[in-house]
C-alpha cells in the first residue's frame, strides 16, 4: 500500500492507495480530515487509490478497509503512519486575469506536411507549434492553448485511447515537454484541451468495460446492450466521474507535473459542476470549461468557460440583427456571474467547432476587425483560433479545420498586436438596434452593425476606440 509523493507549486500530491478489493468501502482518514472518513478509495486501474493535495507539513493517516484499521509500512504514531512533507509554506490560489490573450492551435492542421482529406492526419506536429512560437508571441498572445494531444483514434484525437502518452504522430511525451520548455522561455503559457467526459472505444478500459470487468464497467453507462456517448458517436463512450474521477485525477496530475499551465476543459457541460469543482481545488491549476449555454452552474466550479452565448450574438449583430439582444446577454452575465469568472472566460471569434469568421462575416476584414476589437475589449479573455488572424474561411466542421496557410499575409497580426495593448474594465453597456458601446475610465468602445466611420486611437467602418 505505497503513499506516492509528486510536488508541484508549493503543494505535495500524494496518492493513497490499498492493493486488496475491499467488500464494501475503503477509506483514507488522518488529521488532513478532521479524522473523520469523507476521503473514500475508489478503483484507479488496478488498485484503490485516493488523489489528496497537501500543503507542507507533519500529517498522520490511517486506512479504514471495510471497518478494519490497515496501516501502512513506515513510522507509526498513536496507531496512524506519520507523513511528512518537507518545503516553504507559500499562500496558495490564483489571482485576477490568468491570461491576455490565448492563441488557439488544432495541431494537426497547424503546421500540414502532407495531403488528405478534411478527416485525415496531414501531419501537424509539436515541433512545428514549437517553431511558430515567436510568430504567436509577436501578435502579443501570453498563451497558446493545444487541441488533444494524446494517443487516439481520429486525426482530431477526441477520441483519446491513451491519456498518459502523446501521440507518436505529433512527436512523443519529450516533444510536449520541449514545447513547455520553449515556451515558458518565450513567456507563453500552455493550456491543454482534456477530453474527460469520455473516452475513445479503443481505450483498455472501455474493452475490459464491455467484457463485463464489474470494476471498469462502473466507469462507463452500459445498459441494454449500448451505452451513453457523446453526441450519440459510437467512438466516444461517456465517462462516469463518480467512479472514474480518482483515475481521471492521475492523468491531470501527470500532465500538470509536466509544466501544463492550465486545461480546457471538453465538453465540460456534461460534467458535474461539483466533479471540476473538486478537480480544481485538488490541482491548483486554473480550468476553463466548454459550456455552449448559460454557464451560471459552473460559475464557482472553474476559472472561466468559453463564451459562446456571447459569441452567438456577436456574430449575429454583426450580420445585422439588434445590438439590444447582444447587450441583453452581456448584461444578463455581468449580473449573475462572478466578475474573475467573467474576466477569465474566454471570448473568441470562431473557434474549431464553429464556422470561421471570415465565413459567417462574408469576408468583410471591417467586421471581422470590430469583432476582434469587442473580444479584446469587453469583459473576458480574448482567443483567436488559429488562421483567424490570416482570414482563414472554412464552414462548419470539418471545413474550419483547414490547414494553415502560412504563405497567406496575417492580415490582422499588427492589428492584433495593438489590441493587446488597450487595457479596459467596462461596467456599462449600452445599445441600440445599430450599435452597442461601453466604456471604462480611459476609453470608450463603440460597435456597429452599420458603416459609421468615427476618428478614435483605433477605428474602421464599424468600430471605434476613443480615449475618454
Amino acid at each position: 500500500m505505497p503513499v506516492s509523493v509528486y510536488k508541484s507549486g508549493g503543494l505535495h500530491f500524494v496518492r493513497f492507495s490499498v492493493n486488496a478489493k475491499p467488500r464494501r468501502a475503503a477509506f483514507v482518514v488522518g488529521d488532513f480530515t478532521a479524522f473523520m472518513k469523507p476521503i473514500e478509495l475508489a478503483f484507479c486501474g488496478g488498485d484503490y487509490c485516493a488523489y489528496v493535495s497537501l500543503p507542507p507539513g507533519k500529517y498522520r493517516y490511517r486506512y479504514i478497509v471495510d471497518g478494519e484499521v490497515v496501516l501502512d509500512e513506515g513510522p507509526v504514531e498513536g496507531g496512524y503512519n506519520v507523513l511528512v512533507l518537507k518545503g516553504p509554506l507559500r499562500r496558495l490560489g490564483n489571482a485576477g486575469r490568468l491570461f491576455r490573450a490565448v492563441y488557439s492551435v488544432f495541431v494537426d492542421r497547424f503546421d500540414c506536411k502532407r495531403q488528405g482529406g478534411p478527416r485525415d492526419r496531414l501531419g501537424g506536429d509539436l515541433e512545428g507549434v514549437k517553431r511558430r512560437l515567436g510568430y504567436i508571441r509577436s501578435m502579443g498572445f501570453d498563451a497558446i492553448y493545444l487541441s488533444p494531444v494524446f494517443r487516439a483514434m481520429s486525426y482530431h484525437r477526441y477520441d483519446v485511447v491513451d491519456y498518459f502518452n502523446v501521440d507518436d504522430d505529433l512527436g512523443g511525451n519529450e516533444a510536449l515537454r520541449g514545447l513547455i520548455e520553449e515556451a515558458h522561455r518565450a513567456g507563453v503559457k500552455v493550456v491543454l484541451d482534456m477530453p474527460i467526459h469520455h473516452t475513445g472505444s479503443g481505450h483498455p478500459a472501455f474493452a475490459k468495460a464491455l467484457e463485463g470487468d464489474p470494476e471498469y464497467s462502473r466507469w462507463y453507462y452500459i445498459y441494454g446492450g449500448d451505452y451513453e456517448k457523446f453526441m450519440d458517436v459510437k467512438r466516444m463512450p461517456k465517462l462516469d466521474v463518480k467512479f472514474a474521477g480518482e483515475w481521471i485525477k492521475g492523468v491531470l496530475l501527470y500532465w500538470s507535473s509536466a509544466g501544463v499551465d492550465a486545461f480546457r476543459i471538453d465538453v465540460a457541460a456534461g460534467i458535474p459542476p461539483w466533479f471540476l469543482w473538486d478537480l480544481r481545488q485538488f490541482l491548483n491549476k486554473p480550468l476553463i470549461a466548454e459550456v455552449w449555454g448559460d454557464p451560471f452552474l459552473w460559475r464557482g466550479a472553474v476559472d472561466g468557460v468559453m463564451n459562446y452565448p456571447v459569441w452567438e450574438k456577436l456574430i449575429e449583430f454583426l450580420n445585422g440583427g439588434s445590438g439590444e439582444e447582444l447587450a441583453n446577454v452581456l448584461k444578463r452575465q455581468m449580473a449573475l456571474l462572478p466578475r474573475r469568472f467573467l474576466e477569465n472566460s474566454w471570448l473568441f471569434i470562431g473557434t474549431h467547432d464553429t464556422p470561421r469568421a471570415a465565413t459567417l462575416l462574408k469576408g468583410d476584414p471591417e467586421k471581422i476587425k470590430a469583432a476582434l476589437v469587442f473580444i479584446y475589449t469587453w469583459i473576458g479573455t480574448p482567443m483567436v483560433y488559429y488562421g483567424d488572424e490570416a482570414g482563414l474561411e472554412g464552414g462548419p466542421d470539418p471545413d474550419n479545420r483547414r490547414c494553415m496557410d502560412w504563405g497567406r499575409e496575417a492580415v490582422f497580426g499588427d492589428f492584433l498586436r495593438r489590441l493587446s495593448e488597450i487595457r479596459m474594465k467596462p461596467r456599462r453597456v449600452v445599445a441600440g438596434r445599430d450599435g452597442l458601446s461601453y466604456y471604462d475610465e480611459n476609453f470608450e468602445v463603440e460597435i456597429f452593425n452599420e458603416p459609421k466611420r468615427r476618428e478614435g486611437v483605433l477605428s474602421g467602418d464599424y468600430f471605434s476606440i476613443r480615449r475618454r
